[in-house]
């Protein structure tokens, strides 16, 4: 999904979860998955060693998210797209109805399918949490 954002847009906004935040989800493994600070330097060298050598012209911010609205009903930020997956495109099309009714323009939605296994399951972080999956 980061890689698509980087095609289509010339700044991106990369929403990482904070951990507070995280303690009030209902995730399987909760606790194996990594401090906000590890998950943030993670997702900067991804991007800086691999995403941006193939995007160049590209800029990016990595802000900390208690929750999936933060960020995109900011008035304050210019937003044209909004990336997910297809098992979160109905959050996406509820940030829509959310940003419309601030007055905010829609954003176009891009899905990104997900990633299956030869058993045609998706392939997600719990399952690699869980020991389901190995890297």
């Amino acid at each position: 999904m980061i890689s698509k954002a980087f095609e289509i847009a010339e700044h991106v906004i990369i929403g990482i979860v904070r951990d507070e935040a995280l303690a009030k989800l209902d995730k399987i493994c909760r606790e194996a998955i990594q401090p906000y600070d590890i998950r943030i330097l993670n997702v900067t060298s991804y991007v800086d060693n691999v995403i941006l050598k193939k995007f160049p012209n590209r800029t990016y911010e990595v802000v900390g998210i208690l929750g999936p609205y933060d960020v995109v009903l900011e008035e304050k930020r210019k937003i044209d797209y909004i990336v997910v997956s297809d098992e979160t495109l109905p959050r996406a099309v509820m940030i829509n109805v959310l940003r419309e009714k601030k007055g905010l323009n829609s954003l176009e939605i891009v899905v990104v399918p997900m990633v299956k296994d030869q058993y045609g399951r998706p392939i997600s972080a719990h399952r690699f949490r869980t020991g389901e999956l190995e890297a």
